[in-house]
């Protein structure tokens, strides 16, 4: 596939950019929260700090300029608008059982999003191209290489984004221009939502032993139902564990990898 352009959606590859969310636009409406609240970015390279910002702002009207007008308001709206009432439910840990349509609609969605965050900063992509041009084409997460899992949060932060991203080869092969396994884990009110993907068949995230009082519940690839009932919540400190998790098993496996991004 040809490389799109720099100016172009990066999705279909057309122009102009138009603006998009990283949160979701109706969040901002019914949490009602006007005030402004302090923002801070970090970032880390070799585990050497290469970014620590701090803002203050109303949340969630953070925009990144990354899409076009048709897919903004086309296919990425309905993800957006088939999402939303799932999404309602559980932001205010009210849980429910998720069936097979459901955990689909959510996975599609925490795709999406990581992708759209991804382009804050976009000479820093952690999520797989091939990721990206697959969502595109199927409206879904592929069913081999990306796992999706929801757990629930006190919410003292309103809303939390982290990432991470691999550069991991196989032995005698090249390094890889891109990462080829990504995390990314973002909250939404009391919900975690926590994307792995990879592009490497033998690296597999399907049934990482989480704590059981975390109450992790795997939606991707889906089955034919999951009981979430958000019952346990996990504090700000083990949220932070937890975005660091996969990472862990990685390094634990691999005997050690370069610090996160």
């Amino acid at each position: 596939m040809s490389q799109l352009p720099d100016d172009g959606c990066i999705f279909c590859g057309s122009s102009p950019r138009t603006r998009e969310h990283l949160w979701p636009d109706w969040l901002r409406r019914e949490l009602a929260i006007d005030e402004s609240f302090p923002h801070r970015i970090e970032q880390e390279e070799d585990a050497i700090e290469t970014r620590d910002v701090t803002f203050s702002t109303p949340p969630f009207k953070q925009t990144v300029k990354a899409v076009c007008g048709p897919c903004n308001n086309g296919w990425m709206s309905d993800i957006e608008a088939a999402t939303k009432p799932i999404l309602e439910q559980l932001i205010y840990a009210r849980g429910r059982r998720l069936h097979r349509a459901e955990q689909r609609k959510l996975a599609t969605w925490a795709l999406l999003k990581a992708i759209v965050f991804d382009h804050v900063h976009p000479n820093e992509l952690t999520v797989a191209a091939e990721h990206r041009r697959y969502l595109h084409e199927h409206k879904q997460p592929p069913v081999e290489g990306v796992w999706v899992r929801l757990a629930t949060y006190e919410a003292s932060d309103v809303g939390h984004y982290a990432y991470q991203g691999i550069k991991l080869a196989r032995v005698g092969h090249p390094a890889p221009v891109e990462p080829t396994i990504y995390f990314a884990t973002i909250t939404l009110g009391a919900l975690v939502v926590q994307l792995s993907g990879s592009l490497l068949p033998e690296w597999s995230f399907a049934g990482v032993p989480y704590p059981p009082e975390l109450n992790v519940a795997e939606i991707w690839p889906a089955s034919a139902s999951v009981e979430f009932d958000q019952h346990n919540v996990m504090t700000h400190d083990t949220l932070i564990n937890f975005t660091k998790v996969l990472y862990n098993v990685v390094g634990r496996l691999s005997g050690g990898v370069p610090p996160p991004r």
